[in-house]
């Protein structure tokens, strides 16, 4: 009965959507920092400048969205329904767009010295679309997850 839904049904799905998107969260991150100690400045940014190799591009958008199929797995596991990954998708994308609006036009600097992860993070200039592709690769790699995870609401 959906007028009358129970308290703790909702609950799991808010509690699904947010763990989903920690679960994204981390593993970009964790994935991210990796993946920078492992190839190093020197093959993540162009020579002389702080415009990210394609590889690097090729690599962030892979775990990117294996990282939202992490989180929709996680989502539809949690959830009592599928409302719960919706939650999780109407999160990954408004935050998405969000962080696309939020994104400045990127000066032209040479690349400095960057010693860490979170000084490249907040260095790099990606190219434009990039951040706008983001909140699609979410979506979909959290429907992805989802459907692979299987729907608890549709069990019941």
């Amino acid at each position: 009965m959906p007028d009358r839904e129970m308290p703790g049904a909702q609950l799991r799905n808010v509690g699904g959507a947010v763990l989903g998107w920690v679960v994204m969260a981390v593993c970009v991150t964790g994935l991210m920092i990796g993946l920078f100690a492992l190839l190093g400045p020197d093959r993540v940014f162009r020579p002389g400048g702080l415009e990210p190799t394609p590889a690097w591009l090729v690599a962030s958008i892979a775990i990117g969205l294996a990282a939202a199929v992490a989180g929709g797995a996680i989502c539809a596991k949690v959830a009592s329904d599928r409302r719960g990954v919706l939650m999780l998708i109407a999160l990954v994308v408004v935050l998405g767009v969000a962080d696309a609006l939020a994104q400045g036009p990127p000066p032209e600097v040479t690349a400095p010295e960057v010693a860490g992860f979170l000084e490249a993070l907040g260095s790099a200039r990606p190219p434009a679309w990039i951040p706008w592709l983001n909140p699609l690769l979410g979506a979909v790699g959290t429907l992805v997850g989802a459907r692979v995870a299987g729907s608890q609401g549709d069990r019941r």
